[in-house]
């Protein structure tokens, strides 16, 4: 469907009560639909490029287009987009978006938030907003396009992105070591000696935490990261192939095996303060002994993944209640449980606003879009 079509299609579920269900390549559904309705409409924004001047390192693509699509196109003119997230290369930029989808070893550890330029989106009531523009230094309707990046298609169905590209460097590997000591010792390690590489380390069940770096830029300056790397005390230490995303779909690739998650898993993202990342670690491997772990030293986030339970909700809420009461952080559920905390009064008042009829992605009680403690 182009903006039109999706437009029209809402304006007629307004009409007939009927809820509305956005959906790209479908492959985040396993986690649980946000909608919980046979009937629901299901609109589902088209592909392709509707702009692309390599020289403004800036492209427009309709929302439909999938992650291994915008790869092959842009790797013709050695640029890249700088996140390969989560999931499957079959997911599409529209539905990257909308989830705020996180990514491992993101090219000089950007974010989805930081690529989108502007975005097109058709509202609750069926009006089309265009937010933000095609050029990095815009600033009109930026603000909405933050808000829509990771609202889950609740505010608005996206149809339409505009995303900052960069050149693919001349050397752009996945180097990995061993970290043989306890996590406190070398959090501090990571977190007061920051590097400038993007940075994950593995830990599991059983095995010795595992340091992931992406080393890029010309031989001189990746030989110097990897060294760094080296400091941290990761031994043994190996190149494991390339990171560039545009391969990411291959199964061998490093960024491919660090984006693989199991279809009946139990996902969730945890963030504090680094300075906390061991007491935030200690913490989920009680709650959580079976999990695999992935923390991120330069944003205090961990990405735990373990296989879904019937008593994930009580697992969840001792996991929060069993964190310091010293250590601020927030837990977010991106897929295979239930919410463990209810939608804010300003939540509310900003979904009524671009959401009136309360009919785009309605959250079903029994899965989680998004909550916050």
């Amino acid at each position: 469907m182009d903006t039109s079509e999706v437009s029209a299609a809402i304006r007629s579920a307004i009409a007939s009560s009927t809820v509305v269900r956005g959906v790209g390549s479908g492959t985040w559904l396993h986690g649980g639909p946000v909608v919980n309705d046979a009937a629901a409409s299901v609109v589902r924004p088209r592909g392709g490029v509707i702009e692309y001047t390599p020289g403004d390192l800036v492209i427009s693509v309709h929302a439909g287009t999938t992650l291994e699509e915008l790869a092959a196109t842009c790797a013709a003119s050695g640029q890249m987009l700088a996140i390969a997230p989560y999931g499957s290369p079959h997911s599409t930029i529209g539905a990257v978006v909308a989830t705020a989808s996180a990514a491992p070893l993101a090219y000089e550890d950007l974010t989805i938030r930081d690529l989108v330029l502007g975005l097109t989106a058709v509202t609750g009531t069926g009006d089309v907003v265009r937010l933000g523009g095609k050029v990095v230094k815009n600033v009109a309707g930026f603000d909405l396009v933050r808000l829509n990046t990771g609202a889950f298609g609740t505010l608005g169905i996206i149809t339409e992105v505009n995303v900052r590209l960069h050149a693919k460097p001349i050397m752009d590997h996945v180097v990995t070591g061993t970290l043989v000591d306890a996590p406190n010792a070398w959090v501090l390690r990571l977190v007061e000696n920051r590097a400038p590489l993007p940075m994950l380390v593995r830990l599991a069940p059983g095995e010795p935490a595992q340091l992931f770096a992406r080393c890029t830029g010309n031989d001189a300056r990746a030989s110097a990261l990897r060294g760094i790397m080296q400091s941290y005390g990761a031994r043994n230490a190996f190149t494991l192939g390339s990171s560039d995303t545009s391969n990411a779909s291959e199964p061998e690739s490093p960024v491919a095996m660090l984006r693989h998650v199991p279809e009946q898993a139990l996902v969730l993202r945890a963030r504090t303060r680094p300075s906390d990342g061991a007491l935030l670690i200690d913490a989920a491997r009680v709650a959580f002994p079976d999990a695999m772990l992935l923390f991120h030293p330069s944003r205090g986030s961990l990405r735990i993944t373990t296989m879904h339970t019937d008593n994930a909700d009580a697992r969840i809420a001792g996991f929060v209640a069993s964190a310091p009461p010293s250590m601020p952080f927030s837990v977010v559920v991106e897929q295979g449980a239930s919410p463990i905390a209810p939608s804010s009064a300003l939540d509310l008042s900003v979904k009524r606003t671009f959401d009136p009829h309360g009919i785009l992605n309605r959250r079903r009680p029994e899965s989680l879009d998004m909550a916050v403690v």
